[in-house]
């Protein structure tokens, strides 16, 4: 069984949305298996993602600060002990403490986002209803479809399969990462950073993300820079339990909803499970409200 976490901000039965397109879909279904993309992968559409706002910076930096000071409060001690028993620093000794220094110096900034970028997610949207703005995201000229799913049902499909992987879903924290009057509690997400936290500029996503984060095998590998090497994730799901609707674009026409049917017939799902959107219709009930 592969071990899942879940928000304790969420109930069960929260509607989640899966926007996505055709291809997508089939991939799904024939596959069985979730796609979590590395965080890298969205910086095209977000540059900040895997950023934490400054006041998460500054508080990772808090942390490395008395160490380098140390260092270089200890440099001078050195090379006094040094010439105190006739045998001073040479120049490449010299050379060689400061280029470790300096190397120290700039550690968080090498390895941040490279760690940040590995960490891989599966996106979704929570909403009681269909979502305007997310059909025109995400709607390849009228041809998307809507999973429709409940975070039990994406929890229970994750665990009824094996896998290696632990996977955490929690919603998406959004922040001003300028805000001066951030602290760095603020910044966490039920004890998460990145990839959790997003720039108020995308609220209208509501996003629920699922993630999986790289777990290096030892110290040495952690140290590799080399080893940060984002990289897709496949997870095997029962798809059965995880997708409850398929809603079909209201910008799209046939043949297109016809086919949604037929492969979703085709992958062992009744033709009931295909449902056209209702958002650009309905008004005639409206109306129908003023018959006298």
């Amino acid at each position: 069984m592969t071990a899942v976490a879940v928000s304790s901000q969420l109930a069960g039965d929260t509607k989640l949305w899966r926007y996505l397109s055709l291809d997508k879909l089939i991939d799904l279904l024939s596959k069985r298996e979730l796609f979590f993309a590395p965080l890298s992968s969205f910086v095209k559409t977000d540059p900040f993602e895997g950023y934490l706002p400054a006041a998460a910076m500054n508080a990772l930096a808090e942390i490395a600060r008395p160490v380098v000071r140390d260092l270089e409060a200890f440099l001078p001690t050195l090379e006094d002990h040094r010439k105190s028993t006739g045998r001073e620093l040479t120049n490449d000794e010299r050379g060689a403490l400061q280029n470790g220094l300096e190397d120290l110096k700039i550690t968080l900034m090498r390895f941040f986002l490279p760690i940040a970028h590995c960490q891989a997610v599966n996106c979704w949207h929570a909403n009681d209803g269909e979502s305007e703005a997310m059909w025109r995201l995400y709607a390849d000229n009228g041809k998307a479809v809507a999973i429709e799913t409940t975070l039990d049902a994406l929890r229970d499909s994750i665990q009824s399969r094996e896998s290696a992987h632990r996977v955490h879903i929690y919603p998406v924290k959004y922040l001003d990462f300028f805000d001066k009057g951030l602290k760095p509690r603020d910044c966490l997400a039920e004890g998460h950073l990145a990839p959790l936290l997003k720039r108020r500029s995308y609220q209208h996503e509501n996003e629920v993300r699922a993630f999986i984060g790289r777990v290096p095998k030892d110290l040495q590998e952690y140290r590799d820079i080399g080893c940060w090497r984002p990289a897709p994730v496949r997870l095997p799901v029962d798809v059965k339990t995880l997708v409850r609707r398929v809603h079909v674009s209201p910008y799209s026409s046939e043949p297109f909803e016809s086919s949604v049917v037929k492969i979703c017939e085709l992958f062992g799902f009744p033709a009931c499970v295909v449902v056209p959107s209702k958002m650009l219709s309905g008004q005639e009930e409206l109306l129908k409200q003023l018959d006298l």
